[in-house]
């Protein structure tokens, strides 16, 4: 990944562009569409993703992962997920992932993730990574927040920081290739941010307490309740951080 870079200095959206560049022209798998100044990121629901101009990498990749049935598409949530937490334990701290698409740091968001796909019958065409990881920015409006520079108190070369990256993604991606799932399955339940211990989740206003089981093959969070097994697709519910420190 990343041996095809198409760079612009602004745009709205690197996965708006990275679409719309392959139905201009057939791009390369793993090329990377990368900007300086993201002005309208996007994140899971149409949220919309911060980011100051420079300091940070927002791209997206290209990926074109026909052998994946789409019934397993959440593989590539999981990969995409443990290529960042990878790249990012190289700064000796504890790295989870957030379900479904978040990467934190001590209970901070230090990476968002949204991936996007083009499906024919029961088989992808093509899909769009874009990643959004804060590297050098220091503030930011939300606690929640959080950048390679905080938790180092050091300046990171942004090319740098993007071809280690792009190392650590092609590694989980090839192990998908290899149809090594169950790998996959249990680092992303071992990174999995509130597993296995008892929480408070909220289900339309209603607050109820739980524990995270993982998450299904559909990508969907299971929570054991008081009455049993729960499945939730993104959205439907929400649960508590730790307090920070």
């Amino acid at each position: 990944m990343g041996k095809n870079i198409v760079f612009v200095p602004e745009c709205h959206s690197t996965n708006t562009l990275a679409v719309e560049l392959t139905q201009k022209r057939d791009l390369a798998e793993g090329t990377v569409v990368i900007t300086n100044n993201q002005t309208k990121g996007r994140g899971q629901q149409s949220n919309i993703w911060v980011t100051e101009s420079g300091k940070n990498l927002t791209f997206s990749v290209l990926l074109k992962p026909t052998f994946l049935h789409v019934k397993d598409q959440f593989l590539l949530n999981m990969v995409i997920s443990l290529g960042v937490s990878d790249f990012l334990a190289e700064l000796k701290k504890s790295i989870q992932v957030k379900w479904p698409n978040d990467v934190m740091i001590a209970n901070r968001k230090i990476c968002g993730i949204l991936i996007e796909s083009q499906i024919q019958g029961s088989a992808f065409n093509r899909t769009v990574a874009g990643i959004g990881l804060n590297v050098n920015q220091k503030g930011f409006s939300s606690p929640r927040a959080t950048s390679m520079a905080i938790e180092t108190n050091t300046t990171f070369d942004l090319q740098s920081c993007l071809d280690g990256l792009c190392g650590t993604l092609e590694q989980w991606y090839l192990t998908l290739r290899q149809r090594d799932y169950q790998r996959i399955k249990g680092a992303y339940l071992d990174r999995l941010y509130g597993a296995f211990e008892k929480r408070t989740f909220v289900q339309k206003g209603e607050a109820f307490e739980g524990i995270i089981e993982g998450v299904d093959d559909s990508g969907r969070l299971m929570i054991s309740t008081q009455d049993g097994l729960k499945y939730y697709n993104t959205k439907e519910v929400s649960f508590d951080y730790e307090p920070l420190t």
